[in-house]
């Protein structure tokens, strides 16, 4: 297992990702910790066009964070310079905290409940109690 570091990683599928990398000779695979996948962002303030990037979780559904990847997957990669570590880590921080890009926790507001207001659940299961 060759030393760990932290890399932008282009993937054949067009993907680009930042995830602390390791080869593992052995095997020819690359395991990949906390991969998180890079969207393009792009802002107009009047005339100008603010391009830059944002960080998301690169597979939602599950709650592990190494992955193995074939090392035939990858196009190229590159280790990361200081201020994109520091995003990265930040971003990183934030999902695990559960927290927004704000700072502040993502709460659903008082009246919400998971999937409609509480105020209209209540009167849907009183029609319902009323009708029978």
């Amino acid at each position: 297992m060759e030393e760990e570091f932290l890399a932008t990683v282009k993937l054949i599928s067009g993907e680009e990702i930042v995830a602390k990398v390791c080869y593992l000779e052995d095997e020819d695979k690359v395991l990949l910790e906390n991969p998180l996948q890079v969207e393009l962002a792009k802002q107009r303030k009047g005339q100008l066009e603010v391009s830059g990037f944002s960080f998301k979780e690169w597979v939602s559904a599950t709650f592990d964070n190494m992955f193995i990847l074939n090392r035939q997957h990858i196009i190229t990669m590159t280790e990361v310079d200081g201020q994109i570590q520091e995003f990265y880590e930040k971003t990183l921080q934030r999902l695990e905290n559960g927290k927004s890009l704000t700072g502040r926790a993502n709460k659903l507001p008082r009246g919400s409940g998971y999937l409609g207001s509480v105020k209209e659940m209540k009167k849907s299961l009183e029609d319902i109690f009323n009708k029978s």
